[in-house]
């Protein structure tokens, strides 16, 4: 009971024992020589009423069913997974290529390489037609591996891609929080959204748009000096690559071209994917502060408060006002509220429109 946080808020009574007189057989008290002042009560403190039941029995209180564990995050399982079935996609793709050789069309350089830049192209949607299947089972292969792409791509995008940039967001998140009680003012509040815990929209789409910029920066570079193109053909070709347009007419021929657009490309199309999905963010993200500024500073009418007033009693609490601006911003819907609402239902048994703590208890035996 000592390590109680309620207890600890206030004194604690002073007890004065005592003994039996062994001539008189009347007690008397052994006194204590310093005195006790009890500590002024501060506003804001906190008391256990005297009656209320112990925190460490409420706690060796057991379930009548057990708790439902919290969801925890997936992202390791995914990439774990998606290295794996990467790795097997694109081995069986490159087994299925070196096999049937003679049924593909193209300019060849390696076996194993031609087989790997092929799964990569046709992965990523790119589609250069340098390497293109001649016979309808290598026809169907590609469909299907076309198909199968798709997927690998989602996965990837969406686990991957975002696992790496949250993990330098908070890595970033959590040099600033360190730094905040060291410095003031720091041009990294521009930077990061602090009370938010994350990057700011704007900064998500800078970097966005300098993750473009990068990735066809070096393959003009590589395009420049290891398919010997100029530099117009080079970055045009770049553009056309990270982009998945592909038209064709240039295309990697060589085997150092070949093996560089194998990282390249499947790092490059990923990640450009993500810079104009943070575009597209940005803007939805614009239209939602333009939205919650609207439905804060408009004037409540009586439309609203006909609308707002869930308990039909003719007035609007501060919870039901909450609520009704929460569904005017999108934050929420009539189905969470139902939802939320029946739930509360289930744990009021006796229809009393409020929790207590004999319920709670009652519920847990």
């Amino acid at each position: 009971m000592e390590n109680e946080p309620f207890l600890s808020l206030q004194s604690k009574p002073q007890l004065r024992p005592t003994v039996a007189d062994d001539h008189h057989g009347t007690p008397s008290e052994i006194q204590d020589n310093s005195q006790i002042q009890p500590p002024s009560k501060k506003h804001g403190s906190l008391h256990r009423c005297k009656m209320a039941p112990a925190m460490a029995v409420m706690r060796d209180r057991k379930p009548k069913t057990p708790q439902l564990p919290k969801p925890k995050s997936e992202s390791s399982i995914i990439i774990r997974q998606a290295f794996f079935l990467l790795s097997l996609y694109l081995l069986l793709g490159v087994a299925i290529y070196s096999f049937n050789r003679d049924e593909f069309s193209g300019i060849e350089t390696h076996p194993v390489v031609d087989a790997l830049y092929f799964c990569i192209v046709t992965m990523c949607t790119i589609g250069y037609g340098d390497i293109t299947p001649l016979t309808p089972a290598t026809k169907i292969f590609a469909c299907v591996f076309v198909l199968v792409g798709f997927g690998f791509i989602d996965i990837l995008l969406s686990g991957v891609v975002s696992y790496v940039l949250e993990l330098q967001e908070n890595v970033i998140l959590t040099g600033i929080h360190i730094k905040k009680s060291q410095q003031g003012f720091s041009a990294r509040n521009y930077i990061v959204d602090v009370d938010k815990g994350r990057m700011r929209i704007r900064l998500k789409v800078g970097l966005a748009l300098g993750v473009v910029v990068l990735c066809v920066g070096i393959g003009t570079l590589m395009l420049y000096f290891l398919e010997n193109l100029d530099w117009i053909d080079s970055v045009y070709l770049s553009v056309m690559s990270v982009t998945t347009v592909g038209y064709g007419d240039r295309a990697f021929k060589t085997l150092p071209g070949r093996l560089f657009a194998g990282v390249w490309l499947l790092i490059s199309t990923l990640a450009v994917a993500r810079a104009f999905l943070y575009l597209a963010e940005a803007r939805v993200d614009k239209r939602h502060r333009r939205i919650a500024k609207w439905v804060l500073h408009r004037d409540i009418t009586i439309q609203d408060l006909l609308a707002a007033d869930i308990n039909n009693d003719g007035f609007i609490s501060k919870s039901e006002y909450v609520i009704y601006k929460l569904k005017e911003m999108g934050k929420i819907g009539e189905k969470d509220i139902l939802q939320i609402c029946d739930q509360f239902s289930k744990l009021d048994t006796n229809n009393s429109g409020k929790l207590t703590l004999p319920q709670l208890l009652e519920n847990r035996l």
